[in-house]
């Protein structure tokens, strides 16, 4: 794979911010639909996902990758408060199918489902989990952008 070129976090940021928005009304639009595991969890994921991407981008970094888990250790590093009731519950389970596919041995089984797959027990978030973390996320985003225009 090609090294990928630098890109300006203030140029994208506000192109995060609305995509954020869109995944949490589309999580929400899903919530309580039936037979939607799939859907429901690529949607999620991809809501957490452009949240760290929105609050690494306010602390000045681009950042690639899918690993929910990673974006989020990256976030972290770069001050984003998390406790461990989200870290564990809404990150990492979600990332055991969002990206990892869990038992399945199989990356982005949301995105990519195969047929034949078998079953698995996994413990997904709620919409309500999920949106209450990302609040969290894009409010310390915002603080870290208001902090940055008085400097």
């Amino acid at each position: 794979m090609g090294k990928k070129e630098a890109i300006d976090p203030d140029s994208v940021i506000n192109d995060f911010f609305k995509y954020v928005e869109e995944y949490r009304n589309a999580s929400k639009c899903l919530s309580g639909a039936e037979n939607t595991l799939f859907p429901n969890q690529q949607v999620r994921g991809l809501l957490i996902e452009l949240s760290l991407k929105t609050y690494l981008c306010a602390s000045g970094k681009v950042s690639w990758g899918h690993d929910l888990t990673a974006l989020a250790k990256e976030a972290m590093e770069h001050g984003l408060e998390l406790d461990k009731k989200d870290h564990t519950n809404v990150i990492s389970n979600t990332n055991d199918i969002y990206f990892r596919g869990g038992a399945w041995d199989s990356d982005y089984i949301c995105r990519y489902p195969k047929p034949n797959r078998g079953t698995m027990v996994t413990v997904t978030p709620t919409h309500e989990m999920v949106d209450d973390m990302v609040e969290k996320i894009i409010n310390q985003a915002n603080e870290i952008l208001a902090t940055r225009k008085k400097a």
